[in-house]
C-alpha cells in the first residue's frame, strides 16, 4: 500500500511542478502586457511639426508649345520659273538678304526697250523746250512732248520694279524653317515659297482661366520647364495679356518670354513647355501642414502640444498651397501641432511625440528629428518636404 502512494506521488509532483511555472509565466507575461497597455493608454504617440514664419505662394501651372515672336511667309510678287534656290531649312537669313531668283529675261529686255524710250522721250521734251524759248514751237506742243517724257519714265520704273520683283528676298531676319520651291519649279503670284521663323523673341502661348488671369500682369515673372529637360527652369516674365477670353472656355490667352537659357539648353520651337504663374505670395507668415487641420462645425481646428498634453486650438486660415495652410489666427510661432492623424485625440490627452519636424523658416529646411520611438519619414516628414518654398 505504501509503495502505491509513493509511485503516485512520484507521478504527480512533476506535473504539478510543471503547472506552476506555467502559471507564474503566464502572470508575468500577463503583467507586462498590462503594462504597456496602461503606458499607451497614458501617452499616445503622436507627430508633431514645430510653427515658424515661412513664405508661401499659390501658382498656376499651364502648358503650350514654344513658338517664335513671329512668322513670316514669303510669297512670289510675280509668277515665273524658279532659276535659283539660295537657301534651305534651318539657315538662318537676315532683312534683305537674297533668297531666291525667278526667271526674269523678258522683264529685262521690256526695262531696256522702257529705258530707250525714255531716252528719245527725253530728248524731243527737251529740243521742245529750246523751241519753245525762241517762240518756234507752241506751249501745246511742248505739253504733249513732256507728258510723252512722263510716261516714258513712269514705264521704266515699272519694268524696274517687275524685275525686282525676280528677285525674293527676306523680309525679316530669323531662321528658314519651310522651303516650298527649288529650282525649276512654276511659281505664281502671290504664291507661297519660304516661311522665316523670327526667333529674335521665344514665347510660349499658353490659355488661363478668368478666375486666374486677374491676378497677372505684363512684366510679371515666371518660370518654366521644358519637357526636353527634365528639371531644368528657365525664368520668365509675361510679355503680354490678351484683351479678351474666349467666349466657350472662358480663357485667356497669355504671352511668356522665356528668359536666358541655361548653359546646355537649346530651346526650340515646337518644344513643349509648362508655365508657372505665382498667383499669389505671402512672405513670412505662420503656415502649418494641411494634414494637421481639423474640421469641425465649429470650424477649423488644430491640436497643439502643450509638454505632453493636448488641447484644441480653433484656428483662422488663408492662402492654402503645395501641401500647406496660412494661419492668420489662433497660432503662435514656436507652438507644437499635431501634424497629422486626429483620430483618437481628445483635448486632455496625455501624448509622446514620436517625429517632430522643425519647419523650415525663411532661412531654409531644417533636418528631421525623432524622439522616443520615432522614425525618420513619418507623415510630419513627408508634408513638410511637401511645402518647399519655390
Amino acid at each position: 500500500m505504501r509503495s502505491r502512494l509513493w509511485i503516485t506521488l512520484a507521478l504527480l509532483l512533476p506535473a504539478a511542478a510543471w503547472l506552476a511555472g506555467c502559471s507564474r509565466s503566464g502572470g508575468a507575461a500577463g503583467a507586462g502586457a498590462g503594462g504597456r497597455g496602461g503606458r499607451a493608454a497614458q501617452a499616445i504617440p503622436v507627430a508633431a511639426v514645430e510653427v515658424r514664419p515661412r513664405d508661401l505662394a499659390r501658382t498656376v501651372a499651364v502648358t503650350g508649345p514654344i513658338e517664335p515672336i513671329r512668322t513670316v511667309m514669303v510669297n512670289a510678287q510675280t509668277g515665273g520659273t524658279v532659276l535659283k534656290v539660295l537657301v534651305e531649312e534651318g539657315d538662318r537669313v537676315h532683312t534683305g538678304q537674297l533668297m531666291a531668283e525667278l526667271d526674269a529675261r523678258e522683264t529685262a529686255a521690256q526695262l531696256e526697250r522702257a529705258r530707250a524710250v525714255l531716252a528719245n522721250a527725253e530728248a524731243a521734251f527737251q529740243r521742245a523746250e529750246q523751241l519753245q524759248a525762241d517762240d518756234l514751237t507752241s506751249a501745246a506742243e511742248v505739253d504733249v512732248l513732256r507728258s510723252a517724257f512722263a510716261i516714258a519714265r513712269a514705264d521704266v520704273e515699272l519694268w524696274r520694279t517687275r524685275l525686282a520683283f525676280s528677285r525674293i528676298t527676306a523680309p525679316v531676319s530669323g531662321v528658314v524653317t519651310t522651303k516650298r520651291v527649288e529650282k525649276g519649279s512654276t511659281v505664281s503670284a502671290n504664291g507661297a515659297m519660304f516661311t522665316i521663323a523670327d526667333d529674335s523673341l521665344l514665347v510660349v502661348r499658353v490659355r488661363v482661366s478668368e478666375l486666374d488671369v486677374v491676378h497677372l500682369e505684363p512684366g510679371r515673372k515666371a518660370t518654366l520647364q521644358l519637357d526636353a529637360y527634365p528639371g531644368v527652369q528657365i525664368s520668365g516674365y509675361i510679355r503680354r495679356v490678351f484683351p479678351s477670353a474666349d467666349a466657350a472656355s472662358r480663357l485667356v490667352p497669355v504671352e511668356t518670354v522665356l528668359g536666358p537659357l541655361p548653359p546646355g539648353v537649346n530651346a526650340r520651337p515646337g518644344y513643349l513647355a509648362r508655365v508657372d504663374f505665382a498667383l499669389d505670395s505671402r512672405t513670412g507668415v505662420l503656415a502649418v501642414p494641411a494634414a494637421a487641420i481639423g474640421v469641425s462645425e465649429g470650424g477649423s481646428f488644430v491640436y497643439v502640444v502643450d509638454a505632453d498634453t493636448l488641447s484644441r486650438r480653433p484656428v483662422e486660415t488663408g492662402l492654402t498651397t503645395e501641401g500647406w495652410i496660412e494661419i492668420t489666427r489662433g497660432l503662435a510661432s514656436g507652438e507644437r501641432v499635431v501634424s497629422s492623424g486626429h483620430v483618437n485625440l481628445r483635448p486632455g490627452a496625455k501624448v509622446r511625440i514620436t517625429g517632430a519636424v522643425p519647419v523650415a523658416g525663411l532661412g531654409g529646411e531644417e533636418p528631421a528629428t525623432a524622439g522616443e520611438g520615432g522614425e525618420p519619414g513619418s507623415a510630419a516628414v513627408q508634408s513638410a518636404a511637401a511645402g518647399n518654398t519655390r
